[in-house]
């Protein structure tokens, strides 16, 4: 029987959803994280589950020739990377094994039609969005990220994987918060997103209970000296917002079809590595093979990334997400473009598909970017009444699209493609494209 604290050495089978590698003590599965494919390691026992144990690595006894020394002096601590000791050619290899098994194993497809992997261009410096810890008690202020599953803060000089303005931003805003005028003695996190298309940045901040004259004084400051800042908003935890500024952003997004202006407000999603969102974009408009004559379904659009994109090259487009911010930037954005044949509207995704499915109106093209935990049974459910030709299906998440495919191949459709498309280097998180015809 396994025991807690005990160490044994094992050889890693392979990597898993959520980065660990998966090894065997006494025929149980034992999840250990920061090791590679095929690696003897030393590990000892952290925890001892039904079913399983999880285990902290203790030494590398044979190194994986994918093995590197992480650039980051948190790895290994830092829970935002969990995969930086791992050659990014061999990430992304990893990431595909997970993917095929995942679409194997919970999907049913044992032959998926993979594509080639769109590997990310740039493995670091590509998020334009972070989320950042706080503890400011002290002279100087600790910045940084929890550690894996823990509150415990990690301060940071800088963050790696984050795009560079944004690590020029944390230098800014260090003095404002050392300083006892303009110190926020109780932020908690901030959110800083960059707008990289036009440099405007926008930061949130959540604290509690700051005097307003202390607010306003450090929101005056960090305008001053954080290079593009013109979207500030300061949330208090009993509810209070204030705004200085403005609460959006604008951004300039690129595609093999052209450059659009984007409105992002503060509580709408955006994707973190805008490089790799031109791919996914690429990705979703060559799979819609749009003619001018078709109508095309949105669901979970968000701003209108796809959409609006796609839009021009439909006859018409129709659009629902359950964010009223998100509908309202779309509904702008669209403004901007000169987009008259696209309509957004704010309801549940369940619940726009279920009248949709009432209705009699055909619709040729689906498009759906739902959030980590997929469509769902209720949202399929509605599909395959209304049974649109094609199903483009973008997913951030491989088991909830495996078993989201095995729901639709069930009622009827065939997976004709599905590409890969990194987004995230240096963790374990892999975006796609999948088409879906019947």
């Amino acid at each position: 029987m396994i025991k807690p604290d005990g160490t044994f050495t094992t050889t890693i089978e392979k990597l898993i959803d959520g980065g660990a590698g998966l090894a065997r003590l006494d025929g149980q599965v034992v999840f250990i994280p920061g090791v590679c494919p095929g690696e003897r390691v030393r590990a000892r026992v952290t925890a001892v589950k039904s079913g399983y144990a999880e285990a902290a690595l203790e030494a590398v006894v044979t190194p994986s020739a994918d093995r590197i020394k992480p650039p980051c002096p948190v790895a290994g601590r830092c829970g935002g990377c969990q995969w930086q000791h791992l050659d990014y050619p061999a990430q992304l290899r990893a990431k595909i094994e997970i993917l095929r098994e995942d679409l194997h194993r919970i999907g049913g497809l044992p032959e998926p039609p993979l594509l080639p992997p769109l590997g990310a261009p740039h493995p670091y410096d590509y998020r334009s969005r972070i989320q950042l810890k706080f503890d400011c008690s002290h002279r100087e202020p600790f910045i940084g990220f929890f550690e894996a599953q823990s509150r415990r803060l990690v301060p940071i000089d800088r963050c790696l994987v984050a795009a560079p303005p944004l690590n020029l931003a944390i230098a800014a805003l260090r003095p404002v918060l050392a300083d006892p005028v303009t110190r926020l003695a109780s932020l908690e996190e901030a959110h800083l997103h960059l707008a990289p298309g036009t440099g405007e940045l926008q930061c949130r901040y959540f604290t509690r209970g700051e005097p307003k004259k202390r607010v306003e004084a450090f929101l005056a400051a960090a305008e001053k000296r954080v290079e593009g800042l013109v979207s500030q908003i300061y949330y208090d935890r009993s509810g209070h917002r204030r705004v200085w500024g403005r609460d959006w952003i604008v951004d300039r997004l690129h595609s093999r079809s052209g450059d659009r202006s984007f409105r992002i407000s503060d509580r709408s999603f955006a994707q973190v590595n805008p490089e790799q969102n031109e791919a996914l974009i690429d990705t979703v408009t060559a799979f819609a093979s749009l003619t001018g004559r078709e109508s095309v379904l949105e669901l979970y659009c968000g701003i209108g990334n796809f959409g609006l994109v796609l839009a021009p090259a439909a006859k018409s487009l129709q659009g629902y997400d359950e964010s009223k911010t998100a509908i309202g930037d779309a509904r702008e954005n669209a403004s901007r473009q000169g987009i008259a044949n696209a309509r957004y509207i704010a309801k549940p995704v369940e619940e726009a598909v279920e009248e949709l499915a009432k209705g009699n109106r055909r619709w040729d093209v689906l498009v759906a970017d739902p959030p980590r935990d997929g469509m769902g049974r209720r949202v399929i459910g509605a599909l395959l009444t209304i049974k649109p030709p094609r199903i483009i299906y973008i997913s951030c998440v491989p088991a909830t699209l495996a078993r989201d495919l095995k729901h639709l191949s069930a009622g009827g459709y065939r997976v004709t493609r599905i590409q890969p498309v990194d987004l995230f280097p240096q963790t374990p998180y892999l975006e796609t494209v999948t088409e879906l015809v019947i």
